[in-house]
């Protein structure tokens, strides 16, 4: 057996003291644990009020604006630059005769006309205004029957009409030095010649300096000049809705199209400036030039194919029934992605010169007839009303009291495949009138609701017809969706012969119909970069779905296929075959006015294209867009097939320039 014992502890005190000495430790680290926060809480404190009493008590002040951030094309080439400028500036100084001032600018520049509230200001500054009422007058205003300020803006506005063109260049120059705060400096004239630098500076004119400012520069000159966009001042109408978001009303801001739809991006950071107690600065803040854009856009690819654009137009100015042939648009993009690498459009004016008209590929909708067959073959699809092996004679349809309807000609037996590829318009009005849950029947009475066009138009904004696409740029806007419910233009509606779209419309269905019904937004710009790092980039999200059967889809595609590539396909050629395309070609009856008197009054027939390359691991997508080709009329019925040259032209170019793995 064995017993432990325990020794007795003979350092009881010892210990006890060693305890003390931690606990009087403990306390020492937690007092000055707390002391050193509360000295950093009170110099933050007093740093932070120090800062707050500064901002009261001072007057801070900003900068010239700041060079806007540059506009590059997806392989770094330059778009847009800024160049600088010399700019007439007025600083407030001691005792300055403004007046004195503004006749001696007045005798260099020419200044825009004064409003009336400018003119007002100038003449009750620099004129004896005593000298325009008369003793009686005078009497009156001692006895109040009459106000003095109401007697002398009558009495100058009796003038107004008398002032010379000198005078009046005299009170726009005063109005200026006069605007704005009296501590800022004030732009009188911007873009200075070297002659007009001379002369300022010969006069030696108190206040009056010359400054470096910045305006856009467009190595590519007027190359998708409307898609950048331009930039100026506020708008009078959107003045509210920029202060509340911190800018200044003299900001340059961007206006339209990319500088506005990135403008947080692309805009400079004013130097900040204290203003010091005898009007010196002190610099608080550096100026920061504005971040960088990177866009989609193929800046070669752009030009070789605005030139396509041009010639074919002229070419085809030479045959007849081209009177009205004037337009082309044409979009060209990775359906994978959204990105736009090409966005182009050509109007060809009276006096033989080209316009750039690319803007209108996001906001003018056309008719665009059965390139959008394959959105409503869907339509049929998905609704269940599609046997795709099933051979069906394709005839015309003939309504109660109304005319036939009619493929282009008679085409013999056709399954899916086969109408796609020849563009049967039967085929598509079986599917629609299969979608009331009706069989066909010669003279039959097809009654519609908009209910019945509704189910059409759902499917179809799955593809991105019918709805703004999404793209980055402002002000985009939808085609034409019809209001008139009927049978006849029900079964129009199912071969594009109703509803407009616009071309960015149909490069967003292209791409999605290739990308096995993934929606996605097509978009201009692919990333931002600032000081070399990339600070935002645009994203590819798939944004909707078509929520068809893969192997049903897989019908489709096979007729896009067949259209190109089959001899009997109604675009056989279109398109360069060693690219392994498939593509859908549509025309389409359309109207415009002639004349330019505001009246609709012409009828004319459009031609459109849509495609995409390889195949089987899409790439590129294409999207062509000719408006009035021919005129219809019975004299003529020739039509020039401007579509045709231009996508063949496009997609030879592309077969020699770019890489398909």
């Amino acid at each position: 057996m064995y017993v432990l014992f325990f020794k007795k502890n003979t350092n009881y005190g010892d210990n006890m003291q060693l305890k003390v000495s931690i606990l009087k430790f403990i306390i020492s680290l937690l007092s000055s644990i707390i002391l050193a926060y509360i000295v950093i809480y009170y110099i933050s404190y007093h740093q932070e009020n120090s800062q707050i009493i500064m901002s009261k008590k001072s007057i801070i002040i900003e900068g010239k604006e700041a060079p806007r951030g540059r506009i590059y094309d997806k392989n770094g080439i330059l778009l847009v630059d800024n160049i600088m400028t010399n700019n007439l500036v007025f600083n407030e100084v001691p005792d300055v005769d403004k007046n004195n001032v503004a006749i001696k600018l007045a005798s260099l520049f020419s200044f825009s006309n004064p409003s009336e509230k400018e003119i007002f200001l100038w003449y009750k500054d620099t004129h004896n205004l005593s000298t325009l009422i008369s003793p009686s007058e005078r009497y009156e205003i001692k006895r109040r029957t009459i106000s003095y300020d109401e007697l002398i803006n009558n009495k100058i506005s009796q003038l107004l009409n008398s002032l010379s063109k000198e005078e009046l260049n005299i009170a726009k120059a005063y109005s200026l030095l006069n605007s704005g705060y009296k501590y800022q400096a004030k732009i009188i004239k911007e873009k200075l010649t070297d002659e007009e630098i001379i002369k300022v500076i010969s006069l030696n004119i108190p206040g009056i300096t010359v400054e470096t400012g910045y305006e856009r520069y467009y190595p590519y000159n007027d190359t998708m000049r409307d898609l950048f966009g331009n930039i100026g001042k506020i708008p009078k109408e959107e003045k509210e809705l920029y202060l509340k978001n911190g800018y200044r009303l003299d900001d340059i801001i961007g206006l339209s199209y990319l500088e506005k739809q990135y403008d947080a991006f692309l805009r400079g950071k004013k130097a900040k400036y204290l203003v010091n107690p005898d009007n010196t600065l002190s610099i608080l803040e550096k100026e920061e030039k504005g971040s960088d854009l990177f866009l989609t856009i193929d800046i070669n690819m752009q030009m070789q194919i605005e030139k396509i654009i041009m010639n074919n137009i002229l070419k085809g100015k030479k045959y007849p029934n081209t009177i009205n042939m004037r337009d082309a648009y044409v979009i060209v993009s990775n359906p994978k992605s959204g990105e736009i690498y090409t966005m182009a459009g050509k109007r060809l004016l009276d006096n033989g010169i080209f316009k750039d008209i690319l803007i209108n590929n996001i906001n003018s909708s056309y008719t665009v007839g059965s390139v959008i067959k394959g959105a409503t073959t869907s339509v049929g699809f998905i609704n269940g009303v599609i046997d795709p092996e099933k051979k069906i004679y394709d005839d015309c349809v003939k309504l109660k009291s109304l005319t036939p309807k009619c493929s282009f000609k008679r085409l013999g037996y056709l399954n899916t495949v086969k109408a796609l590829e020849q563009s049967s318009n039967y085929y598509q009005f079986m599917i629609a009138i299969n979608l009331l849950g009706k069989n066909y029947a010669y003279n039959m009475d097809l009654n519609v609701n908009e209910s019945d066009f509704r189910r059409y138009r759902d499917i179809l904004e799955k593809f991105g017809l019918g709805i703004k696409t999404g793209i980055d740029i402002p002000n985009e806007q939808i085609g034409l969706i019809g209001q008139k419910v009927s049978p006849d233009l029900y079964l129009n509606l199912a071969i594009g012969q109703y509803d407009t779209y616009t071309p960015i419309e149909l490069i967003t269905y292209i791409n999605t119909l290739s990308d096995n019904g993934k929606r996605r937004a097509p978009h201009l710009v692919s990333k931002v970069v600032k000081n070399n790092k990339v600070v935002w980039q645009n994203n590819i999200d798939v944004v909707d779905k078509v929520e068809i059967d893969p192997n049903d889809l897989e019908y489709i595609k096979k007729g896009f296929y067949e259209v190109i590539n089959n001899p009997a396909g109604t675009g056989y050629g279109l398109m360069n075959r060693k690219l392994k395309p498939a593509g859908k070609t549509g025309t389409s009856e359309s109207f415009f006015d002639s004349n330019s008197d505001g009246n609709i009054d012409t009828a004319t027939i459009t031609t459109t294209m849509v495609g995409y390359f390889p195949y089987d691991n899409p790439l590129y997508s294409i999207a062509i867009v000719c408006p009035n080709v021919s005129t219809i009329n019975t004299q003529n019925e020739y039509v020039y097939p401007l579509s045709y040259y231009i996508s063949r032209e496009i997609t030879d170019f592309m077969f020699e320039n770019v890489i398909i793995p």
